[in-house]
């Protein structure tokens, strides 16, 4: 019997920093947020799938919806350095 890890569902509302918003506004990274998460993701759970959506706050706010085999400390450790590296805050959703 093959041994699959159960997904895991997780949403996240990402936005620009408030101290870094003039410096990472224009980086495109809000466009291309979903290729680029699931890229990311891909190294790791090949498997994983993001769904990235508009936000009512605004076009610098994007709700992201995961879908992943990974363990929650491995996501963290990936969405951390992908915000830092944009400028972004990540802030799970209930």
């Amino acid at each position: 019997m093959t041994n699959i890890s159960p997904k895991t569902n997780f949403s996240f509302e990402i936005f620009y920093a408030q101290a870094s918003k003039g410096k990472h506004a224009g980086d495109g990274v809000m466009p291309n947020l979903g290729p680029e998460l699931q890229g990311l993701l891909a190294a790791k759970d090949s498997a994983a799938r993001v769904i990235v959506s508009d936000s009512h706050k605004g076009s610098n706010n994007r709700i992201v919806e995961i879908t992943t085999t990974l363990q929650d400390a491995e996501l963290a450790e990936v969405l951390k350095a992908f915000s830092e590296s944009h400028g972004l805050t990540v802030s799970a959703l209930e």
